[in-house]
């Protein structure tokens, strides 16, 4: 059985302190241990805090939720939405994922900027990735390649 699980997350101050690498560690090592588990999703961070989306097998995706609940770069770690599915929506990457930067307008546009991902509801947050996702397709094809080659 598929499922899809959202949830949002603090960047913890470590995590924080280096966020470009922190970003790149969780995509490397994602990219290649959900392409493992038949595990999709995508990742976005905004500087304070992650939001992300996982599909798959459902008790794949659990366990994936309890190895982010133990990692060290997140902190309060809460769960939005956890359903059944019978079709995914992020299936074109075992993981990708966007940091959001006011400052570097050349991944973002201006609608991106300025999302409330601690604040939003599941429903909103789902459609936002799902909007940001679509916006930077080919990037974000190019990145999971290089991700997938470096893991």
């Amino acid at each position: 059985m598929l499922c899809r699980l959202l949830y949002v997350s603090r960047l913890s101050d470590a995590g924080a302190s280096r966020i470009t690498s922190t970003m790149q560690d969780i995509l490397i090592v994602s990219a290649l241990r959900n392409r493992e588990d038949a595990i999709t999703g995508f990742l976005l961070g905004d500087g304070e805090r992650f939001v992300q989306v996982l599909e798959g097998p459902d008790l794949r995706v659990t366990a994936c939720y309890e190895r982010i609940l133990k990692d060290a770069r997140h902190e309060d770690v809460r769960l939005r939405l956890l359903v059944g599915i019978d079709e995914r929506r992020f299936s074109r990457w075992s993981m990708c994922g966007l940091y959001l930067s006011d400052l570097d307008d050349t991944v973002l546009s201006p609608p991106d900027i300025g999302f409330d991902v601690g604040g939003a509801g599941a429903g909103a947050l789902l459609q936002h990735l799902e909007g940001v996702a679509l916006r930077h397709a080919h990037r974000l094809d190019a990145l999971h390649e290089r991700l997938i080659a470096a893991s």
